[in-house]
């Protein structure tokens, strides 16, 4: 069975793998546990080691102790059993101790982790978490006002994603239109003759700058001040940023930034950040202005909704399924659903791009009693399952 999201291939680590077994097992059982992982991982996938294993294998009954010894809290650990000698029952008492102890695992027969594609989203899983570690991310300018639910303090966005927050006054940033505009926009709209076009070409040429010399892999820009003091968007140059894979938020929201991170390195690919913008019965419809090109079709630049001014991205959604993805401002909580794609409004009320999808009743209703803030994230495809695996991993809970 193919895993439930294959989009990360490129994102999977090289996990660590301890085997345990009781204190009277043979010389030869390591020998034994690596052969047998390698029915399950190819050889470049692991190593085997004692520290800070990502699986432990169990070889046998009475090796209990042995695992609890390789455990370390807040490093999720996967727990699979050959078949007989016991090893599953030593494996089951182990999983009871890490629930006690509110530690993380999951527990499985090895075989039919292989089977089902566990062990291959777990490796994709981990690897995610893994290349979060040691990223920076720039807020530049700050977090807009109105976004009361949306301001992770840096310091939480360090414990949980091991991601440092950089943040980066517009003051102190160089004139926009001191900038060359850059030829991606100017190439890719070549065939339209817009005016505002070579303004939002010199913002990219801005924030790719800053992304430059800051070393960063994600973005949050407070983007309303730029149109309302200078008459320019930022909205072209976020998603042709998204576009290429470095993370871009607007409105300097710190917990879609930190969801887009996330699902970007599941998935390879950054998803759209946009307004809740009505719930009916059965569907929500989401809108923004800054959806990457490659998730639209029948691209138009429209201007820029709240002020009508400049220029922002107005397109149809390119995907029939897709996931929608939130996470708290404290980073403990996600809100994840799949749902699929009925239709692309036209609404004059409303940011440019816009899509109504059917999602559950239950979804819909927690988007009404619990939502976790305005801003949603949308990822093509169905990977509710691999997303709440990875919320899991660290700790995150999905709320139902």
């Amino acid at each position: 069975m193919a895993p439930e999201s294959s989009g990360a291939t490129d994102r999977k680590s090289v996990l660590g793998i301890a085997w345990v077994a009781h204190k009277g097992a043979g010389a030869d059982t390591g020998n034994k546990a690596e052969e047998f992982i390698k029915q399950l991982l190819p050889p470049e996938a692991f190593v085997m080691t004692d520290r800070l294993p990502d699986i432990i294998l169990f070889m046998s009954g009475g090796s209990e102790q042995r695992a609890i010894s390789l455990m370390q809290p807040e490093h999720p650990v996967l727990l699979l059993s050959i078949r007989g000698n016991n090893a599953y029952a030593s494996a089951t008492e182990v999983m009871a101790w890490m629930v006690n102890n509110k530690r993380f695992a999951m527990l499985a027969d090895a075989l039919d982790a292989r089977e089902s594609g566990l062990i291959d989203r777990w490796r994709q899983v981990a690897g995610a978490w893994h290349s979060l570690r040691g990223m920076r991310a720039g807020l530049i300018g700050s977090v807009s006002e109105w976004l009361v639910a949306s301001n992770v303090p840096a310091g939480r966005l360090l414990e949980k994603f091991g991601v440092t927050l950089v943040e980066i006054p517009w003051n102190t940033l160089p004139d926009y239109k001191e900038q060359k505009p850059d030829p991606t926009l100017l190439n890719r709209f070549s065939s339209i003759s817009t005016t505002g076009l070579v303004d939002a070409s010199r913002v990219l040429t801005l924030l790719r700058q800053v992304v430059a010399m800051k070393s960063l892999s994600a973005i949050a820009v407070e983007c309303f001040s730029l149109v309302q003091q200078r008459k320019v968007t930022a909205c072209l140059a976020l998603a042709q940023l998204n576009n290429e894979g470095l993370v871009a938020a607007c409105e300097g929201d710190l917990a879609s930034m930190a969801g887009m991170m996330l699902l970007k390195a599941l998935t390879g690919s950054v998803p759209w950040m946009a307004n809740t913008t009505r719930i009916t019965e059965n569907t929500l419809i989401l809108s923004h202005c800054t959806a990457a090109f490659d998730l639209v079709t029948d691209i138009k630049l429209a201007t820029h909704y709240e002020t009508d001014c400049s220029l922002a991205v107005k397109g149809t959604i390119a995907a029939s399924e897709v996931t929608v993805f939130r996470l708290s401002e404290s980073l403990d909580r996600a809100f994840i659903v799949e749902g699929k794609v009925v239709s692309h409004p036209g609404m004059s009320d409303a940011c440019r791009t816009q899509v109504e999808v059917e999602l559950p009743s239950q979804a819909l209703n927690l988007l009404k009693t619990q939502p976790l803030g305005n801003h949603l994230l949308m990822s093509p495809g169905k990977h509710a399952g691999f997303f709440r695996l990875a919320c899991t991993y660290r700790g995150i809970m999905a709320i139902e």
